[in-house]
């Protein structure tokens, strides 16, 4: 019972550290984006169903704690995880760092492309504030880079010994 809420304990303590604490120290163009790490790690999880209502569940976080548009990290978040489930038909998607990190990288490569042009397409851009290109690569680095560590942290939840029910005896 405890490793079905892990998870979403992590999204909810990743969401909420992101915007109460990493906010207040670290400029905005430097921010990691700790969300999309989980969404990354998620996508290449043999996990799709499980998979998919959790990152249901850290898109309506984010946009709780955001503040932003209803349903758009919902979209892009769920577009991306399915995007990982895809490149995951086509590539050998390991269980290496080096290549979770290098999704991270594209994962936020397709969450900026998708939250350029998707405002526009839905018309909700007067209503968002889009960062400049000069952005977008400072917080990607600093993104892959807290990603090691947080990889380290979701392998070693993921190893947690199951505990099997007792059956009843008489």
């Amino acid at each position: 019972m405890f490793r079905f809420f892990i998870l979403p304990l992590i999204a909810y303590f990743l969401t909420l550290f992101q915007s109460a604490v990493i906010s207040e120290i670290l400029p905005n163009f430097v921010k990691p984006d700790l969300m999309l790490i989980l969404i990354t790690y998620l996508g290449a999880s043999p996990l799709l169903v499980t998979g998919a209502l959790l990152v249901f569940f850290c898109g309506l976080l984010q946009e709780t704690f955001s503040g932003s548009p209803h349903g758009l990290f919902l979209f892009v978040y769920l577009s991306i995880f399915f995007f990982i489930k895809l490149l995951g038909k086509f590539l050998i998607l390991g269980e290496t760092i080096t290549l979770r990190i290098i999704l991270v990288a594209v994962s936020i490569s397709l969450q900026a492309l998708l939250m350029i042009f998707l405002p526009p397409a839905l018309g909700i851009f007067f209503n968002l504030s889009l960062p400049g290109v000069s952005w977008i690569l400072p917080q990607a680095l600093m993104t892959c880079a807290v990603g090691w560590p947080l990889f380290h942290l979701f392998k070693k939840l993921e190893a947690l010994p199951r505990v099997e029910p007792s059956p009843l005896e008489p």
